[in-house]
């Protein structure tokens, strides 16, 4: 199917999606990957996870316009070398997400839902969290996944915990749009704001 959405959320960062129909021989066609790309390419032993990889590309190389290289550094934090321009990628299901911004760091998370998240809250939610979150309120419970996974990427830290470090603010799961996150990474907290979006049986969630 391709290119469901590349829209744009501020001047400086955009955000596109891609459902996966196309078998991954069919994506590697799209691309002219490096023979260290394809090395790293045929490595990976499964069929979902090379169409993954590959829908990610031809995303990226549909919003720049270019084929562009993907790195990672030392926290397996995505980056696009030689380039301002920082990335975020994610994926769930038959979706994968590219998140792009000039010169600012970014986190985004794609999750299907599943009916039993709950019986796994104890291992995200802490217990400031506790106190509010309805366990019973499955889109809720995945939207807090999904952000802590998007603060979490967008901190680049792997050192992170999601229960001690990053802490969402109270909010309802029909709230419209987004809500506070509170990032302690190092001395000083941050709070960075949450959008998000639901389709199908899906939430997506982005950092601002």
């Amino acid at each position: 199917m391709g290119i469901v959405s590349i829209k744009t959320i501020s001047p400086v960062s955009m955000l596109a999606l891609w459902r996966m129909s196309e078998p991954w021989e069919d994506l590697l066609a799209m691309l002219d990957l490096p023979a260290t790309e394809l090395e790293t390419l045929m490595a990976i032993s499964k069929a979902k996870r090379r169409q993954e990889w590959l829908a990610c590309r031809v995303l990226l190389k549909e919003m720049r316009g270019q084929n562009t290289l993907i790195g990672y550094d030392a926290q397996r934090k995505p980056h696009l070398g030689g380039s301002a321009t920082e990335i975020s990628m994610s994926h769930s299901g038959e979706y994968v997400c590219v998140y792009l911004r000039e010169g600012a760091p970014v986190g985004v998370d794609i999750q299907q839902m599943k009916p039993s998240i709950s019986k796994g809250a104890f291992y995200f939610l802490n217990d400031a969290e506790l106190k509010w979150a309805d366990l019973e309120d499955n889109l809720q419970m995945h939207l807090i996944w999904s952000a802590k996974e998007s603060v979490f990427k967008y901190a680049g830290d792997a050192a992170i915990d999601l229960k001690k470090h990053i802490v969402i603010n109270s909010f309802s799961g029909n709230q419209n749009g987004g809500f506070e996150v509170n990032l302690q990474k190092g001395d000083l907290p941050e709070t960075i704001q949450i959008q998000f979006d639901t389709f199908e049986d899906y939430v997506l969630t982005w950092t601002l």
